[in-house]
């Protein structure tokens, strides 16, 4: 506790030399008036009065040091020590380094240096609001009680303050300064967990390998349409065990024939020609070409089919992994863009579906 100094006023203001306007010398006689009425009060022990006075003194006029120190010696004589530590702070400021202020400058100094001695040495309260029974409170990691009011006094510095609960997330502030004498007001906010599956996703890779997959099963499709084709052709043109042409493969091939009243005839498997070769060579070579194409073509398909397999595994996989939308991004947009491209050779031709994403 503080023990309050003998208080004596000075007996007068001090005069300032500057040039006043008619409004600041009527403001600086009637804050005269006042200070003399408060130093009356002040000797009669009426400190409330001379309070009052002094300080309406003060706000006429701010200028005047001894109104500053007589306003802090009332308010310490009051043990209202903080406001008194703020008009010695002005007595301080106003006050010339003058012989005439010596004596109150150096009893200012002291007691100034005693009054922020008193205030630091005050611990700190944090008040607590909103703690629910049942929560475990927690500061600067150890486990702590507030009173009935909510308070707990700490010392001067920052803390950390942790609020724990079952069923609830903790509660965290893990930097609180306090002042000496502050009274630092903690609103504890206990939040129930929230359930994961219940929070928007951003599905922005679902999407892109979603259509990246659609992609996928339409070129597998496309890929496989083209391999039945080939195959079926080769199958109307071919015995599909022996890879030997038929009677109307053999009729299209047909060799010169001086017998026939065509003067031609389907080629025959088994003869050859003058020339050495095969009568149905051409029609066998078109046909292994068009089987390596049906061939071609269905491993294409194949290919196609696991890359669709494997990207339908991905996109289940990103719709499971993805993230926790941010509410301040707007959604993503995935970019699709399909192009069919000419694909040709000697012996084949067809198209080629190309994805970018």
């Amino acid at each position: 506790m503080l023990v309050a100094v003998s208080v004596s006023v000075v007996a007068g203001l001090a005069h300032a030399d500057d040039e006043l306007t008619p409004a600041e010398d009527r403001a600086r006689a009637e804050s005269r008036e006042l200070f003399k009425q408060g130093k009356n009060a002040f000797k009669a022990g009426d400190y409330d009065a001379a309070q009052d006075l002094f300080q309406r003194a003060w706000a006429r006029w701010d200028r005047e040091p001894l109104i500053a120190l007589a306003l802090a010696k009332a308010y310490d004589r009051a043990n209202l020590t903080e406001k008194a530590l703020i008009y010695y702070e002005h007595f301080l400021r106003l006050a010339p380094i003058t012989k005439d202020y010596a004596q109150d400058r150096e009893q200012t100094v002291v007691r100034l240096g005693q009054i922020k001695e008193a205030l630091n040495a005050r611990p700190g309260t944090l008040r607590f609001k909103g703690l629910p029974s049942g929560a475990v409170l927690e500061v600067d990691g150890r486990p702590c009680d507030v009173d009935a009011a909510g308070d707990l006094k700490v010392s001067v510095g920052t803390h950390s303050v942790k609020v724990k609960m079952d069923n609830r997330l903790p509660f965290n502030r893990p930097a609180v300064a306090v002042g000496p004498g502050e009274v630092k007001v903690i609103e504890v906010v206990m939040v129930a967990p929230v359930d994961p599956t219940t929070l928007p996703r951003d599905h922005k890779w679902t999407w892109r390998a979603g259509m990246a997959a659609t992609a996928g099963l339409v070129t597998s499709a496309v890929f496989g349409l083209m391999w039945l084709n080939k195959y079926g052709a080769y199958s109307a043109q071919f015995d599909v065990r022996t890879g030997q042409p038929n009677e109307a493969t053999k009729a299209a091939y047909q060799v010169p024939d001086t017998s026939s009243p065509t003067g031609m005839r389907a080629c025959d498997i088994g003869q050859k020609l003058p020339n050495g070769q095969f009568e149905c060579q051409k029609a066998v070579d078109a046909g292994n070409a068009l089987l390596a194409s049906s061939g071609r073509w269905q491993i294409a398909s194949l290919s196609a089919a696991g890359l669709t397999a494997a990207l339908g595994i991905l996109t289940y996989m990103a719709y499971l992994d993805a993230p926790v939308a941010d509410p301040n991004k707007a959604p993503a947009k995935a970019a699709l863009s399909l192009r069919l491209l000419p694909l040709w050779s000697p012996t084949d031709a067809g198209l080629a579906l190309h994805l970018d994403f």
